[in-house]
């Protein structure tokens, strides 16, 4: 099917109100040979023009594209992402956002929660009182979830972000727990506290990073930790089925890596290769770079 057929079936999709189970392949699939066969001008705005009704930031397509809060990837897109928000200003978005949170990398963002809550749950089996630093800490979501299901937990929890927002975000969310949380407005690669961490935690920002900053921020995390602790670096892989989706319509771009690429990086940070592993969330699509001391 010619490029000019696709977009037409995609203003089909959008003119009668959103796809079908049946067309997810067709749109992801779409979107992957685009990002493949490289996105011309002409065909960035020919898709744009198809899909201008769904650039609204009252659904998920068109929050994700219109980054509202100033970047790829912001707090409430997160949170929209785990609680599988739909618009609740205009109805007729609510099958693209179905088929937004379907995709795989959403998914994966979700299973993030449940991997962290498991390293917790170990953390708490290993250590009396653990002190834990929470990386580009967002909505805090996953914190509130774990804090409800646990509520005696012992952990103390250090949330870092650069974002004011999502801290005031975060504060509202974990509000019945905030005596376990200290929040902390701060870049990370500025960040040079007196304690150090029985875990270090980042589920989302170092796949922004080149290799170098990646690196960089690596080496400066690992010195922050006790002994026995553990860095664990959240990293889409490179076998994302919905980068295309992510990079052509939502223009959402990481720098996605594999099990080799994030070992490599960890012993360029200086970290002994007998202390590091890579595991993943259920889907495969997010990797964790565990890094202990």
């Amino acid at each position: 099917m010619e490029m000019v057929q696709h977009f037409k079936k995609i203003r089909d999709i959008v003119d009668k109100g959103g796809p079908e189970p049946s067309e997810y392949d067709f749109l992801t699939e779409t979107c992957d040979e685009l990002m493949h066969q490289g996105f011309s001008l002409t065909e960035e705005s020919n898709l744009y023009d198809e899909i201008k009704p769904l650039l609204n930031v009252d659904s998920m397509i068109g929050f994700s594209f219109r980054k509202p809060n100033g970047y790829a990837g912001d707090y409430e897109l997160i949170d929209r992402i785990y609680q599988q928000w739909k618009s609740p200003e205009n109805e007729t978005f609510h099958k693209w956002d179905a088929y937004y949170h379907d995709l795989q990398a959403a998914r994966a963002v979700r299973n993030r929660k449940e991997y962290l809550k498991e390293q917790l749950r170990n953390l708490t089996e290993k250590i009396d009182s653990p002190i834990v630093l929470n990386l580009a800490s967002g909505p805090c979501s996953d914190l509130y979830e774990y804090f409800t299901s646990c509520p005696k937990t012992p952990i103390k929890f250090d949330c870092l972000d650069l974002d004011l927002n999502a801290i005031e975000y975060g504060s509202a969310v974990c509000d019945n727990y905030i005596n376990r949380i200290h929040f902390i407005n701060k870049n990370a690669f500025r960040y040079s506290p007196q304690k150090k961490y029985h875990l270090i935690w980042s589920a989302g920002l170092f796949d922004y990073f080149s290799d170098k900053l990646f690196i960089r921020l690596t080496n400066r995390m690992y010195k922050l930790l006790e002994k026995g602790g553990e860095l664990v670096v959240g990293n889409f892989s490179t076998n994302n089925p919905s980068r295309g989706l992510m990079e052509v319509m939502l223009q959402w771009y990481l720098h996605h890596r594999d099990e080799k690429m994030l070992m490599e990086l960890a012993i360029k940070a200086g970290v002994p290769s007998d202390k590091i592993r890579v595991s993943a969330e259920q889907t495969g699509v997010n990797l964790f770079l565990h890094m202990s001391k």
